[in-house]
């Protein structure tokens, strides 16, 4: 297949974020699509997730549908815009199931349409473990034993063959929360009821348990020719049995051996070879370190998590290399332009730096859920420290969780009894980092904690030396050999302040004062053997500083971070559309975010990438290297907003009003919000938004956000007059909303005015087809004045009823009965009424 032989693709979107996926699938999907449009192939994007950024990338997405991910809506969308392929690997395992669905109707072979990436039977492979289980036995891969059944009694059979624990799982499930570990008769009973009914096949997968064995994932590129090459080996900290997505993990492997490498390396070019994948391919093995053999687990040939962290860890552009051998491209004739080497596309990435990852939680926002780690996924989101060792790594990465701080953790450990300690060991809970610690700080061996918790000892070493670090940094206090120890492995000024009982302005004044100022390297695929550049960089207290100071006019943008409850992804969604407008307006952006999956990460977007948290020292040190016109700092970071208030600095701050919350997310009352446009002179209405209590619409529930509000045209004007007179009071310009209660059918009543909230706004942007956002950007740096948003305001469209549906993680978490509010959302779904 050639360049010439496609011409246009549907993409298959992931639909509303969950526990499973986040902002990484449409981060991937834009940078793709970017290539494509540059190749001239069209695209078709379907997908009804209001935080994504690529449903309004009108210069890369040709046409945009927002639609439900239902097999009919795709068979519409396919006769409308009739694609020559489609591409199912950017919607997850959902857009397998769906691409399937639509082969078993006959629909691709009667309209003459591709698939790029994988070949029909591989779809079939995925969808379905035991068809993946016998293609994999056929080429003598090493595969635990697994069987299919549908009634308890023949689960029991399996499950004494193979001796406890076992694991049950759903064939073809309804939800991603179907995977059960179970270690005797009463677990299984359980388990195969609750598989059975989330199986869409009414079978459920009986597996052998290799709880205890490493966990490690092989990320491998392909190209239609077979010439393959691996992009990545990481590894997770916590054995198998904990969910690779609740592990700290780390890039490039820091315990394995290069026979175990290899052996892996050249099984996952197997299977990539034999289901014919082209792209990208995610391996799963574990692997029993007492005697060297390992097992594949998964398989999964489409953009998740992993791929994302491998991508900007490594510096390779994955997506941007995928879009072009999807495009029927060969590595060897891929060219990366000028700031690669020749055949870099090629070239096996190598890496002079460890990147650790670490989990996000939300047990802050949902204190009831099960903090115990287990089989399913628990964490919501992700971040990633870059550093020259693995302990450095962690402590960045534990500092971009912006939750607590370390010290604090720490001390909580210390609260806990031997026995609750005990118990925490032998069944791990979120957070388990900071419990080994303290383990260690009680003098647990090295060969104890192996044991209970099959951790290999390598990491004991490493959280040891942490240990040891944090105990001196308190012994020597305000020390300068010390201080610079401390800062050399990552430790934060922040962190140390809490040691030292100081203030981080004084931990950086005293830095400032020895020259214990961070260095800045970059991050590319060799290595440093060749003369490459990604314009991504990570701090490093060494002699040399690789970066350079950005051409003017320049923005620095401070990302929101990872994915967490009530934000969902809404906030990279602003960060990546008001960077698109700050591209339009002439400014060079530079990005600061420790989240992988992020897509204002992506190359389209961002002219500079520092990897790092987004503490003060960094932002202050990036500051006087950069010296932006524009900064832009999340409401979220408040220490970081006090400090640059302190701080004498020549760019603008600019506050990203990632804190409030919806109002209408309210069951009780009857709300309604009216939106405005704020210029800091004129406010102009964005029309109303209200919740759901109408019968007519009762079985979409009350959390259900409704534009335009259904309020009587007399009230209406009223209400919007007094919503005017309220904004124009407000001291600065943004997106504001008044909201007011409904407590008779004709008696409203004020309750509050607050800045949108990026979520709704979202929605509403999509809602009025407008880009509320790069208008937001254009009135804080001055690049509008009134005639031109009245101009832009009459662009809106009338798209009918808009209909905004969040979701919420309970099931996933176990949460019985949980109370739908607005700082527990973890995605949303978008739709028209006909």
């Amino acid at each position: 297949m050639n360049n010439s032989d496609v011409h246009s693709v549907l993409i298959i979107g992931a639909g509303a974020n969950d526990i499973q996926h986040g902002d990484e699938v449409d981060a991937a999907t834009f940078q793709i699509a970017t290539e494509f449009t540059k190749m001239g192939i069209h695209t078709i994007f379907v997908d009804d997730n209001p935080f994504s950024v690529s449903l309004e990338s009108h210069d890369v997405i040709d046409h945009s549908c927002i639609e439900a991910l239902t097999v009919e809506n795709l068979l519409a969308v396919i006769n409308r815009y009739k694609p020559h392929a489609i591409l199912p690997t950017l919607g997850n395992r959902r857009a397998f199931e769906l691409t399937q669905r639509l082969m078993d109707k006959g629909v691709l072979r009667e309209k003459g349409i591709r698939l790029l990436g994988t070949p029909e039977a591989t779809i079939h492979q995925i969808n379905n473990p035991v068809l993946l289980s016998r293609t994999l036995h056929s080429m003598d891969a090493p595969m635990k034993s697994i069987a299919t059944v549908n009634n308890y009694q023949d689960a029991l059979r399996e499950a004494n063959q193979l001796g406890y624990p076992v694991i049950i799982r759903s064939v073809l499930p309804k939800s991603n929360s179907t995977r059960r570990i179970v270690h005797d008769r009463r677990e299984l009973a359980a388990a195969v009821q609750n598989c059975l009914k989330q199986s869409r096949a009414e079978q459920v997968l009986v597996q052998q348990s290799l709880a205890g064995y490493k966990e490690i994932e092989v990320v491998v590129q392909r190209d239609q020719s077979g010439t393959m090459m691996m992009l990545a080996m990481v590894e997770d900290m916590d054995p198998i049995g904990i969910h690779a997505g609740d592990s700290v993990a780390f890039n490039p492997p820091q315990t394995l051996l290069d026979r175990q490498i290899q052996d892996m390396r050249d099984t996952a070019f197997a299977i990539t070879r034999k289901l014919r994948i082209v792209g990208v391919n995610h391996v799963q093995f574990a692997l029993n370190p007492a005697n060297d053999r390992f097992y594949v687990i998964k398989n999964s040939p489409y953009f998740d998590r992993m791929t994302s962290f491998v991508a900007q860890s490594t510096g390779y552009p994955v997506a941007k290399v995928c879009a072009q051998l999807y495009a029927g491209r060969l590595l060897r004739d891929i060219d990366l332009g000028a700031d690669y080497i020749h055949h870099a596309a090629l070239v096996e990435p190598t890496m002079d730096h460890i990147a650790a990852r670490v989990p996000l939680w939300g047990f802050h926002e949902l204190p009831e859920a099960d903090r115990q780690l287990a089989t399913e996924k628990k964490s919501v989101g992700t971040v990633f420290g870059v550093g020259r060792s693995p302990i450095e790594a962690v402590f960045k990465a534990i500092e971009a969780t912006h939750r607590q701080s370390t010290d604090t953790r720490l001390h909580e450990q210390e609260k806990l009894s031997d026995d609750e300690l005990v118990v925490k060991l032998v069944h791990p809970e979120a957070g388990r980092l900071f419990t080994l610690i303290e383990a260690m700080r009680r003098g647990y061996s090295v060969e104890e904690l192996t044991e209970m918790t099959k951790i290999d000892p390598f990491y004991f070493d490493q959280i040891n030396r942490m240990r040891l670090l944090i105990e001196d940094v308190i012994v020597h206090r305000q020390k300068e050999p010390m201080l610079a120890e401390a800062k050399y492995y990552g430790l934060s000024n922040q962190l140390i302040a809490h040691l030292w009982a100081t203030s981080p302005e004084q931990v950086y004044r005293m830095a400032e004062d020895h020259q214990l100022m961070a260095k800045y390297k970059e991050i590319e695929p060799s290595g440093g053997e060749f003369t490459q550049h990604t314009h991504s960089f990570y701090a490093a207290f060494e002699d040399e500083n690789e970066v350079r100071k950005t051409a003017q006019p320049s923005a620095l943008v401070v990302g929101t971070g990872g994915l967490r409850l009530g934000l969902s992804n809404a906030g990279d969604y602003f960060v990546a559309m008001m960077m698109r407008q700050l591209h339009v307006d002439g400014f060079h952006t530079i990005v600061v975010n420790s989240n992988p999956g992020s897509v204002n990460l992506s190359y389209p977007l961002a002219d500079k990438r520092y990897l790092e948290p987004a503490t003060a020292e960094n932002i202050l040190q990036i500051i006087r290297i950069e010296q932006p016109r524009f900064l832009f700092v999340p409401a979220s970071y408040t220490e970081l907003l006090t400090a640059l208030g302190k701080s004498e600095i020549s760019g603008r701050v600019v506050v990203i009003p990632d804190t409030s919350r919806s109002q209408l997310i309210n069951p009780d009352q009857r709300l309604v919000s009216y939106n405005f446009l704020y210029d800091g002179k004129y406010a102009y209405p964005l029309g109303a938004t209200s919740n759901i209590h109408d019968q007519d619409h009762a079985d979409l529930g009350s959390t259900v956000v409704q534009y335009p509000a259904a309020v009587n045209g007399p009230y209406n004007q009223e209400l919007t007059e007094r919503g005017l007179t309220d904004v124009l009071k407000e001291e600065r310009p943004g997106l504001y909303q008044v909201i007011f209660e409904q407590l008779a059918s004709d008696n409203y009543v004020k309750r509050r005015v607050q800045e949108v909230p990026l979520t709704e706004l979202a929605f509403l942007s999509k809602a009025l087809r407008l880009d509320l956002t790069a208008l937001f950007t254009r009135i804080v740096t001055g690049q509008v004045n009134a005639d031109q948003i009245n101009d832009f305001l009459k662009r809106e469209e009338t798209a009918g009823t808009a209909l905004y549906q969040p979701s919420f993680p309970f099931k996933a978490l176990h949460v019985a009965g949980g109370q739908p509010t607005a700082n527990k959302i973890i995605g949303a779904q978008i739709h028209f009424l006909e």
